[in-house]
């Protein structure tokens, strides 16, 4: 087992990212449930966040949702290696049925700049990946949902609408 040992006395493994990646895994398997994203793009998505993650490379991600041209809503995955909180959510809690049927998700990520894997991780992703630089973070106001918890490693989702 891999350790990945942060500032402080911050440390998570990969079992850590395994398993906070599947309750996330499971949030996007919903979206491409209902044909908002495919299966592939899906399962490309995981590949690429747990590659991030393993890298200590990612600050945070976000599934936005389209409507057409319009962005109205994204959910917001946080990194958080602080440790503080001892129990975390399951999955769930998205009500993709009330999301209109026209719906496409897109993946975007912010990566933390000051991770000493950064230009490998940018590397990677555009020249292996596909990855592009062209997206944005939604703005306004982040309302707490969940929290995905393994030892000190959380992703504490958040919808931005």
């Amino acid at each position: 087992m891999s350790t990945y040992t942060f500032s402080g006395s911050d440390t998570y493994s990969v079992a850590d990212v395994k398993a906070v990646m599947q309750n996330t895994f499971e949030d996007i398997v919903g979206f491409a449930n209902r044909d908002m994203v495919s299966f592939d793009d899906a399962k490309k998505w995981i590949n690429d966040l747990t590659y991030i993650l393993n890298q200590k490379a990612l600050d945070f991600f976000e599934l936005q949702l389209y409507n057409g041209l319009i962005r109205f809503k994204s959910y917001r995955y946080k990194v958080e290696t602080n440790g503080m909180v001892s129990a975390g959510d399951q999955s769930g809690g998205i009500n993709y049925f009330g999301i209109p049927s026209s719906t496409k998700v897109f993946l975007f990520a912010e990566l933390k700049k000051d991770s000493p894997n950064h230009g490998s991780v940018v590397n990677e992703l555009c020249n292996n990946r596909r990855w592009g630089s062209d997206g944005s973070q939604m703005t306004g106001t982040a309302t707490m949902e969940r929290n995905y918890v393994s030892n000190a490693l959380q992703l504490n989702r958040s919808v931005i609408s």
